[in-house]
C-alpha cells in the first residue's frame, strides 16, 4: 500500500512537470508571439496613432490596414492557451500511459479494469449482441471510470483514454457466447501498449505556426 501511493505521488509529480514543460515553452512562445505580432502590426501603420484609443477602435483601425495579418494575430493570441493547454494534456497521458505500462501495469492497471468492469457487470448483466451495444457499454463503463474517486485520476485517465481509442472493427458479434469484458479489458491494454513514446513534436509543430505568422507578417 506504501509502495503504491509512493508510486501514485511520483506519477503527479511527472504529470506536473510535463505540463509546465509544455506550457512553459508554449507561453514563453505565445508572449514574445503577441509582442512581436502587435509591434510590427502598429509599425507597419506609420503616422496613424492606436496607443489611445479605445481596444475595439484599435483592431478596426488594424484590421482596415492588415486584415490577413490581424486576423492571423488575433486568432493566435485567443487560441493558444487552448491548444497549448490540450497538447500538455495529451502528452501528460502519453507519458504517464507509457510509464505505468512499462513499469507498474501488474499493480495498477490490470486491476482496475477488472475492478470497473466487475461493478459495471452486476449492474448490467445483459449480452452484448452487436455493435451499437458494445459502443453504449463502452461509453457507460467510460463514465463510471471517470467517477470512480477511490482510484488515483491518473489512473483513471489512462485507463479511460485507452478504452476510447478501442476499435471494434475486428470482432466478429455473430459469434456465441463473446465475454465483453475479456474483449474491452485486452483491447485496452492493446491500446495503451500501442502508444509510442511521448513526443513534443506537436507543441513544437505550434510554435513554429506561431512564428511562421510572424515571418508572413514581417516580409508581405
Amino acid at each position: 500500500m506504501k509502495e503504491n501511493l509512493k508510486y501514485a505521488v511520483k506519477l503527479s509529480a511527472v504529470a506536473i512537470k510535463s505540463f509546465i514543460k509544455v506550457n512553459f515553452l508554449g507561453g514563453i512562445s505565445t508572449i514574445l508571439f503577441t509582442i512581436l505580432g502587435l509591434l510590427l502590426l502598429i509599425k507597419d501603420m506609420g503616422n496613424v496613432q492606436t496607443g489611445h484609443v479605445n481596444p475595439t477602435i484599435a483592431f478596426v483601425i488594424l484590421f482596415t490596414h492588415r486584415p490577413t495579418a490581424t486576423i492571423l494575430i488575433v486568432l493566435g493570441i485567443i487560441s493558444s492557451p487552448f491548444i497549448f493547454f490540450t497538447l500538455g494534456n495529451k502528452y501528460i497521458i502519453s507519458k504517464l500511459s507509457n510509464k505505468i505500462i512499462n513499469d507498474k501495469a501488474e499493480n495498477f492497471i490490470y486491476p482496475f479494469i477488472d475492478k470497473i468492469l466487475n461493478i459495471f457487470q452486476k449492474n448490467q448483466p445483459k449480452i452484448i449482441q452487436n455493435a451499437a451495444d458494445f459502443s453504449m457499454n463502452k461509453l457507460k463503463i467510460i463514465q463510471t471510470i471517470k467517477e470512480n474517486k477511490e482510484t488515483n485520476k491518473w489512473i483513471r485517465r489512462i485507463v479511460a483514454f485507452g478504452m476510447n481509442k478501442v476499435h471494434l472493427s475486428d470482432i466478429d458479434f455473430n459469434q456465441g457466447n463473446q465475454n465483453f469484458n475479456e474483449i474491452l479489458k485486452n483491447k485496452t491494454l492493446q491500446s495503451l501498449k500501442n502508444i509510442s513514446e511521448p513526443s513534443l513534436k506537436f507543441v513544437w509543430i505550434a510554435i513554429a505556426i506561431q512564428w511562421i505568422i510572424i515571418l508572413y507578417i514581417w516580409l508581405f
